[in-house]
């Protein structure tokens, strides 16, 4: 793969990454863009840098007790010059080990208004939308009823929503999940926009499934804790 240069990302607010095209996930292969092209979504006139890579990981369901199925490869993905904004002037002076397993690091990354982004790129046929609506769906509220006992669900009801048409999902569909600076969590499939949610406790709870607590990949949490730690200490 040919190097490029980290474009819209400043030096400063860049970690030492190899700035290859691609990143693969280890246990299924899947290629994932170092930088993400946000050229199709809403935050297309952003000014904002590009998102990058901090981290990649996957998600394994047991269908027997001896065949496990790896049914996505995820990518975790940040805007630099939002986490900076948003966390700089705390942790800045934090060596990147003091950071990676602080609970508090974690909890500020998701209670914070910064952009980011899973990217999910589905890694076996015969998948159906509701089946990825029904496994958010359940991780969601149980998320949702921990940081708010009081919580309607309003919230995961119109994410839930979003999924009811019989969207085709074969193995290589990319779906994305992204959280904006103003609260909302915008989901597209194949760069087609499917809807936005405006709910920053649906947003924390979305985020809270791959950097909170009992996540999808516990290698994939610690990784982006490294990465996003080395971004703030350059900010």
């Amino acid at each position: 793969m040919h190097d490029i240069e980290p474009q819209g990302c400043s030096i400063c607010s860049c970690p030492d990454l190899n700035w290859k095209k691609h990143a693969v996930e280890p246990i299924t292969g899947i290629e994932f863009p170092i930088v993400l092209d946000s050229s199709s979504t809403q935050e297309k006139k952003s000014s904002l840098a590009p998102e990058i890579l901090v981290g990649t990981g996957s998600r394994t369901m047991k269908i027997i007790k001896i065949k496990s199925l790896k049914v996505y490869a995820f990518g975790f993905y940040v805007h630099p010059n939002s986490l900076c904004e948003k966390l700089g002037w705390k942790y800045a002076s934090n060596q990147v080990y003091e950071l990676d397993k602080r609970h508090d690091f974690y909890q500020d990354l998701l209670r914070e208004d910064i952009g980011m982004t899973v990217r999910l790129v589905i890694n076996c046929n015969g998948m159906k939308i509701n089946t990825v609506r029904d496994a958010f769906e359940k991780s969601l509220r149980a998320r949702l009823l921990k940081t708010n006992p009081s919580t309607d669900y309003s919230c995961l009801n119109a994410f839930g929503s979003l999924f009811t048409k019989d969207i085709p999902i074969p193995a290589g569909t990319t779906v994305d999940f992204r959280r904006t600076a103003d609260g909302h969590l915008i989901t597209e499939i194949e760069g087609n926009h499917i809807g936005a949610i405006q709910s920053k406790e649906l947003c924390r709870a979305f985020f809270d499934m791959y950097i909170g607590d009992v996540p999808v990949s516990e290698q994939a949490k610690e990784d982006i804790g490294k990465n996003v730690a080395s971004i703030i200490r350059k900010c």
